[in-house]
């Protein structure tokens, strides 16, 4: 997934914004762990810069309809950002 993350033609103005839809929540918890789990790594090996992940899942429990929303920014001076905390939240409607 980092290759997708760097290969995205959406990024504009150093922010990457995608949202994905689906029936199986599951499926996008799992999605947005994987996310987290690579901008995580790829703060760990670059020195100058940071990533910040923020992930939001929204949807209808009783209408199996789910949407994954994920906002990436980049920062270039990781000593000024690297407090910037990364985030996942989940609003289901039951």
């Amino acid at each position: 997934m980092v290759s997708y993350i760097f290969s995205h033609k959406e990024w504009s103005n150093n922010k990457l914004s995608l949202t994905y839809r689906d029936s199986d929540l599951k499926y996008l918890e799992d999605m947005a762990g994987r996310y987290h789990t690579d901008i995580e790594n790829m703060n760990k090996i670059f020195l100058k810069g940071y990533y910040c992940i923020n992930t939001l899942i929204t949807g209808v429990e009783k209408e199996n309809d789910y949407k994954l929303i994920v906002k990436v920014k980049y920062y270039g001076d990781k000593s000024r950002h690297e407090r910037k905390e990364n985030t996942h939240q989940q609003k289901i409607d039951i």
